[in-house]
């Protein structure tokens, strides 16, 4: 038996990378209270890897206090062979968290306080005890047997597990209000804090923690080698991963798929300095652009950057500095990517079937996962006094009053 203290002695998540990357296993079982996009996008490569061999992925996951996210269980619906809700109407909390894997000879289970989320699996304080065991030892196979009971028992719940068998399942858990979007739910808590006030700091900042290395874009339908570092980089990171909203309107473009990036942001409220955003012009930040990465005043760069919607990675969304006749002396993203199964996201936009484009006056938000990974949520327009309540910074997206609406939260 292996004991760790998270991220003392180790981080869980990169110990599942290896386990499901070896050849040793051909089950997981996953119970867990909360999973969040921050964890199962840096996981889920891993995930498919896996089942690619042959192996299955269950997962049971709970929805109680906020933290399981809609996104969430649209990525597991993807990587996942069964994926069930457990959540009692009586307050009862589905709090456990256990990841059992399973195979011909040996087995292993850790059993902790590890949530299937980017904190959970790398940054927080956790701890978990690694027990492995094989079938000459019969102590440790009636544990397996004790395992795969517990698994029974959660199938056995009757109205209290909800199996997830389709993305309208999971829609209709978000119509009831059971998970929300990861954007509404930092809406939510980024407002609450605000009501409380500036409070003072009594404690310091713990202790740097790594999240994994994220593959970069590749071209749709090429692989990339998990074990090549030039594919991957490693973001320091200590709490939740930034996001970024604008407000669309119109936008350009023939799908209406092209979002301006402003090289200077006119400040609507809130202060940059101390941010990626500050800048010595008075009443300004630098543009939208530099969000993603980019320097606003270097026009020659260009960059690809891959946008998971809808559980699923859309590469090669170019952002770059028009030149020529159709260059409005802006920054544009151009929302056109095309995932490994060469669907382009503009045709999944158009099978929303809105009268209007779907991107058409909406509020776009990215959240950023790595330096050129993001997460795309779309929101309807008459969020916007939400969105602006909860942003540290919220400002135009270019120089005027007039100027479309953007913040930071």
């Amino acid at each position: 038996m292996d004991f760790m203290n998270q991220p003392f002695t180790g981080q869980l998540g990169n110990r599942l990378i290896e386990l499901l990357d070896s050849q040793d296993y051909h089950t997981l079982n996953i119970a867990v209270a909360f999973a969040k996009n921050s964890g199962i996008l840096r996981i889920k490569d891993c995930l498919q890897r896996f089942r690619d061999r042959g192996g299955i992925v269950n997962v049971f996951v709970g929805v109680d206090l906020g933290g399981t996210s809609y996104e969430a269980l649209t990525a597991l619906l993807r990587y996942a062979d069964s994926l069930s809700v457990v959540h009692t109407e009586k307050g009862q909390t589905f709090h456990v968290k256990i990841y059992q894997f399973l195979g011909a000879d040996k087995g292993l289970v850790v059993v902790g306080s590890h949530n299937l989320t980017g904190g959970g699996l790398w940054t927080n304080f956790e701890s978990s005890a690694f027990i492995q065991w094989d079938k000459s030892n019969a102590d440790k196979a009636e544990l397996e047997k004790r395992l795969s009971d517990y698994i029974g028992e959660l199938n056995s719940l009757g109205d209290s597990i909800m199996p997830i068998n389709t993305q309208d399942d999971i829609d209709k858990l978000l119509e009831n209000g059971y998970v929300a979007k990861e954007v509404s739910e930092q809406i939510r808590v980024a407002k609450a804090a605000m009501l409380g006030g500036p409070q003072e700091r009594l404690f310091g900042n713990g202790i740097a923690a790594k999240l994994p290395a994220i593959a970069k874009p590749q071209e749709a339908g090429k692989e990339i080698d998990p074990n090549d570092s030039e594919a991957a980089t490693v973001v320091p990171s200590f709490g939740e991963d930034r996001t970024i909203w604008f407000e669309t309107r119109k936008l350009t473009g023939g799908s209406r798929n092209i979002l301006d990036l402003s090289k200077k942001s006119l400040i609507e409220s809130g202060d940059p300095a101390g941010t990626s955003f500050e800048s010595d012009k008075e009443n300004f930040m630098r543009g939208a652009v530099e969000f993603f990465g980019l320097d606003p005043e270097d026009t020659s760069q260009r960059k690809d950057i891959t946008l998971n919607f809808d559980g699923i990675d859309y590469y090669e969304n170019t952002i770059l500095f028009p030149e020529g006749e159709n260059a409005n002396g802006t920054w544009r993203l151009q929302i056109k990517g095309v995932s490994a199964g060469n669907v382009k996201i503009t045709d999944i936009f158009r099978s929303k079937g809105e009268e209007e484009k779907f991107l058409v006056g909406k509020i776009a938000s990215f959240t950023r996962i790595s330096e050129n990974y993001y997460f795309l949520s779309v929101f309807s327009s008459g969020e916007i006094g939400n969105f602006r309540a909860a942003s540290r910074i919220v400002g135009r997206n270019g120089s005027t009053r007039s100027a479309k609406l953007l913040g930071v939260i």
